[in-house]
């Protein structure tokens, strides 16, 4: 690089990463899925989620891939995904500033441009939020200067690394291969004269990149049995509902990156119509395609306008070439820097007010689910079944068999979706009680323990099992509270059947003010008020039972009463001191 550009690297490094760190520790739970996948990949499992029947509950095949490649050295799953994304996001700002700098381009605009692009939320809240945005993004740079070498030299000697580019782009999410449709038609309608170049382009910008796409689509159907990934099955579905979401996100996106978006539309503006530049009617067909596909599946629910991206890219482009094509900006004049420093500093300032970017900063639930995650695994065997909305956080750091009742990683949910289905929050709509409930989960889990919520939600509420077999209890631990719902009869964290006996989890039992339990080491107790009656209705054959033993924390004497009705015995407890209960042992009363 020239002087000027490695010194100016070096500034875009440091803006970078004090961005990143503003916005650290943010990670999306999405990833978290994704990393559950590469968790297990690594382990033998193969790319699934769960064990039994696998669904690609992933839409980041080659992002996964590079997260394992990192992972197999031995380094933490999230710091590799981070590691991933911040090498892809740096790499971003190297390619574009190594190619303009080799052009007869002024090197303000490509800084001015390039400082829009970095300083805008986006860029550093998903470099490590560890989802595949920076991937995808360095992807559609060099597809971009490999198109605009093509055009600028009007030969095809980059045609090769931009079907490679292309085709690695369809393997990073199942939209890339709308690039390659765009790319092709454009180069395709810029040398419809020359038939040797047509019958070039055609065999290389589709063939190769369609062959890439054709040994995923064979991987995927010969691995999971499907030709379309369950996250399409979750996510899109065209309505006018989700259209004008996606519409209102468009907006939204415009308006929280108005300084780089406003001189994107105006660099595209000059290129097009005042330049009759030909890469600039590129840029315009990619961006109307991008943004009109993000439209018709919704938009979007993640923080700092994550599939914007994209789009930030396009204008970095326009910015660069549109600027440089009028050349009205002096910069030898001090007044005109300073006034453009200023401007970039406050803009700057003022995106992170914005509350979706604003969202990156507050998110941080994610480390609250996984911080249960970890108390469960600590707490109950290996085989318990979790069912769960938030599908990342705790399974990825529970490791426990699991249950996506908002159906990304499950086969039937999405399969049979409600009537509703298109009409309410994108990725949340879908749930079916009976089927979850039929699985017989040993714990339900609504976000990272909260009171029932969602479509599935509801839909329990209303359910007659759920709400006799399942007790809900607030587990603690620390400053944090989990609203978990126990399964009474669970294989796992329910009532255990022996010979003469059954033995009842502490936790289970219940006080009409006191549905507290404790996660103390790798027990959940439960705490016992002196004076204070608790019980627990079980379902029992035609047997009668007496109180054995109360394991507690405190050697006290309990008040106990056993009550049979309607094929229900009550269990009552009152125990004379405070005390952590353990469990109630029953025996049978002969």
């Amino acid at each position: 690089m020239k002087f000027g550009y490695r010194i100016f690297f070096i500034i875009s490094i440091v803006i970078f990463f004090l961005s990143c760190s503003y916005y650290y520790p943010f990670i999306s739970d999405d990833s978290l899925i994704s990393l559950r996948y590469v968790q297990r990949f690594l382990e033998g499992k193969g790319l699934s989620w769960n064990d039994g029947h696998p669904v690609e509950g992933y839409s980041n095949f080659l992002w996964i891939l590079g997260v394992s490649a990192l992972g197999k050295l031995g380094i933490d799953l999230i710091v590799s995904a981070r590691i991933f994304g911040i090498l892809c996001s740096l790499s971003t700002i190297w390619v574009i500033l190594n190619y303009f700098r080799k052009q007869n381009i002024k090197k303000e605009y490509v800084f001015l441009a390039v400082i829009l692009l970095i300083t805008t939320p986006c860029f550093a809240v998903w470099a490590i939020g560890g989802l595949e945005q920076p991937l995808y993004a360095l992807l559609v740079t060099l597809i971009f200067i490999d198109v605009l070498r093509i055009v600028s030299s009007n030969n095809l000697k980059t045609i090769y690394p931009l079907s490679v580019w292309l085709g690695l782009l369809a393997l990073t999410r199942p939209d890339g291969f709308l690039f390659t449709i765009i790319t092709s038609a454009f180069l395709l309608a810029i040398n419809r004269q020359n038939k040797e170049k047509l019958l070039k382009i055609g065999i290389v910008t589709i063939l190769i990149p369609a062959l890439f796409l054709l040994s995923q689509l064979l991987f995927r159907y010969s691995y999971y049995g499907e030709l379309v990934p369950n996250t399409a099955l979750v996510k899109v579905k065209i309505t006018i509902h989700h259209i004008l979401r996606g519409g209102f996100y468009h907006v939204k996106a415009f308006l929280g990156t108005l300084l780089i978006s406003s001189l994107g539309l105006y660099g595209m503006y000059i290129l097009i119509f005042k330049k009759k530049n030909i890469f600039g009617l590129y840029i315009l067909c990619t961006t109307i395609a991008w943004i009109s596909y993000v439209t018709l599946v919704g938009g979007d629910i993640f923080p700092a306008y994550r599939h914007y991206y994209v789009v930030l890219i396009f204008f970095t482009f326009s910015i660069i070439l549109g600027l440089n094509a009028v050349n009205k900006i002096n910069f030898k004049n001090k007044k005109i820097v300073l006034g453009v420093l200023g401007v970039l500093i406050v803009n700057a300032f003022l995106q992170t007010k914005f509350t979706d970017n604003q969202n990156a900063v507050n998110e941080r639930w994610e480390f609250r689910g996984m911080r249960l995650g970890e108390k469960l695994q600590a707490t109950f065997p290996t085989k318990t079944l979790i069912a769960v909305t938030a599908a990342g956080c705790i399974p990825y750091s529970s490791e426990l068999p699991s249950i996506d009742m908002l159906g990304l990683n499950d086969y039937y949910i999405p399969r049979h979706p409600p009537a509703s289905f298109g009409t309410g929050t994108l990725a949340h709509e879908l749930g079916d009680a009976k089927y979850v409930l039929g699985r017989n989960p040993d714990i339900i889990i609504f976000n990272t323990g909260a009171d029932l919520c969602f479509n599935i939600g509801d839909q329990l509420k209303d359910n007659k099992f759920f709400n006799t077999d399942y007790i809900k209890t607030l587990a603690t631990e620390r400053e944090n509270e989990y609203v978990l719902f126990f399964n009474k009869y669970g294989r796992n964290t329910g009532i255990k059947r022996y010979q003469n006996e059954l033995k009842i989890p502490g936790y289970l039992f219940s006080h009409s003010k006191d549905t507290t339990s404790v996660f103390t080491g790798q027990k959940l107790l439960k705490p016992m008020n002196s004076g204070n009656m608790y019980e627990i209705s079980l379902r029992v054959p035609d047997e009668k039972w007496k109180i054995k033993t109360v394991r507690s924390t405190k050697n006290i004497d309990f008040q106990t009463t056993i009550a049979y009705q309607n094929k229900q015995m009550k269990v009552f407890i009152i125990p004379e001191h405070n005390a952590l209960i353990e469990s109630v042992v029953l025996e049978r009363n002969n």
